[in-house]
């Protein structure tokens, strides 16, 4: 009997793939583990991964970036070049661990020559970063020029609580987001000196376009109904920003303003 062409394929075919499945089982199999998961608060952390931790933390969470830069001049906030050795200099008496800590988490302590008092404490709201990823910050900081000897019991326990317990409500402000822009582009004359995203190219003040992740609601209010009591941003020139902005515009304008400022993430 002659077998069709079909069934002869078939067969040949289920024959190829079992012998393709008898030479896989035959291979040793290597169990596939997921990466060993970096426990900071459990202390199973070296001082290189830590280290590491914290620049990612300095560069994406702790939105740092946005203000310092590291060798360069010329920003909004001192160059942390060298801060690791530079900040045993500071304060007569205190190391240069305990004088970052104490930067992170009450940056108007000692506020630097030539610089307003800007900068929020980084373990509260918008920024909020936990006891762990503080002290894998201060490590990073410290491996800048210095030696990383910080350990978690540096890090005050009350650091953080209220980003450990989940993200803070956020704040809402009773206005208008698109009728805020308006007023940024238009009666406020924002867009003469600044820039917010998309909207306006001005060198003359600081760029906008990530103020609400860096500065706090009560920050953006009073810079505007009062700038000068916020200081003027370092590379800016003062007394710039109008004084009267505040009495200018209506209260719903200006509260407009502010929730449009607050989407500037």
């Amino acid at each position: 009997m002659r077998v069709p062409v079909g069934v002869k394929a078939s067969l040949f075919a289920l024959a190829i793939m079992g012998s393709y499945t008898y030479f896989a089982n035959s291979i040793p199999q290597i169990e596939s583990k997921p990466p060993q998961e970096l426990s900071l608060e459990g202390g199973n952390v070296t001082p290189a991964q830590l280290v590491k931790a914290g620049e990612e933390i300095y560069k994406t969470k702790g939105t740092c970036e946005i203000c310092h830069r590291i060798g360069q001049k010329g920003t909004r906030a001192p160059d942390l070049a060298g801060i690791g050795s530079r900040a045993a200099t500071r304060k007569p008496g205190m190391s240069a661990k305990a004088y970052i800590i104490e930067s992170l988490l009450q940056p108007s302590a000692y506020i630097v020559e030539g610089y307003p008092p800007i900068m929020p404490a980084v373990d509260k709201p918008p920024i909020g970063l936990n006891r762990s990823e503080l002290w894998a910050l201060t490590a990073f900081l410290e491996s800048l020029g210095g030696t990383v000897d910080v350990k978690l019991d540096d890090i005050p326990k009350t650091a953080g609580a209220a980003a450990g317990g989940g993200a803070a409500p956020e704040l809402k402000i009773p206005g208008d987001p698109k009728s805020g822009e308006q007023v940024f582009a238009g009666k406020g004359t924002c867009i003469a000196c600044h820039k917010a995203g998309k909207i306006g190219a001005s060198p003359v003040g600081p760029d906008l376009s990530q103020i609400a992740r860096i500065q706090t609601p009560d920050y953006i209010m009073k810079k505007i109904l009062d700038p000068a009591s916020v200081g003027t941003v370092a590379g800016f020139p003062p007394n710039v920003m109008p004084k009267d902005l505040g009495t200018r515009l209506t209260a719903r304008e200006y509260t407009d303003l502010v929730a449009f400022l607050l989407t500037l993430k």
